[in-house]
């Protein structure tokens, strides 16, 4: 006699549920997986731009230290570590429109050989900071503005030969170089930051 085959409730619910777990899991490490790639792109593309970052910069502080150390060299007037630091602040990594356009680094106003270009600049009032245009010095190339800076600050912001970064970022605040209340402090952590005293030896 042929047995009738019975079904079960409890294991088919047992069953049912077991194949929910499985795919569940799946679905979880799935998704893991897919945070986890999502997160590695999201890392990879963030230390690509810090890469590129630090190449620019890196790219911008040997244009400026060229011709910083070899004029140097030749008058001994201003450190090439606040040459660089002046120029890094003053044309943002040479981005600024005053750099690109005008060849000026630092921030010059007047006339180079009677060349000049308007920018709007940001200067401090009673501490308090407001855009204004100004005229800059339009120069014919980096040299040019190198010479021209030491020589305005030698003229005009140091009274003798400097040879310490920190007494002279000191003096072109305490001489009205800039109306940054912050220029000194910004210049020596500059300096200090990206080691340009080691192109002062």
């Amino acid at each position: 006699m042929q047995r009738k085959a019975t079904h079960n409730p409890a294991t088919a619910t047992w069953i049912f549920v077991m194949v929910l777990l499985v795919l569940g899991g799946g679905l979880l490490v799935r998704g893991k997986i897919k945070t986890e790639i999502q997160s590695q792109r999201v890392t990879q593309t963030a230390n690509s731009s810090t890469d590129n970052e630090t190449a620019a910069q890196k790219k911008f502080i040997t244009k400026m230290a060229k011709p910083a150390v070899r004029v140097y060299q030749q008058n001994g007037q201003v450190l090439p570590s606040i040459v660089i630091a002046q120029a890094i602040l003053e044309s943002s990594w040479g981005t600024s429109q005053l750099f690109l356009q005008a060849n000026n680094p630092f921030g010059v106003k007047g006339s180079y050989n009677g060349q000049s270009k308007s920018f709007l600049t940001n200067e401090y009032v009673n501490n308090k900071k407001i855009s204004v245009h100004a005229n800059f010095r339009d120069y014919p190339n980096l040299t040019a503005a190198i010479l021209d800076h030491d020589a305005l600050l030698k003229r005009s912001y140091f009274k003798q030969t400097v040879t310490d970064y920190k007494t002279a970022a000191k003096l072109l605040q305490s001489n009205g170089y800039a109306t940054d209340p912050s220029y000194a402090k910004k210049l020596t952590n500059l300096i200090a930051t990206y080691n340009l005293n080691q192109y002062d030896t």
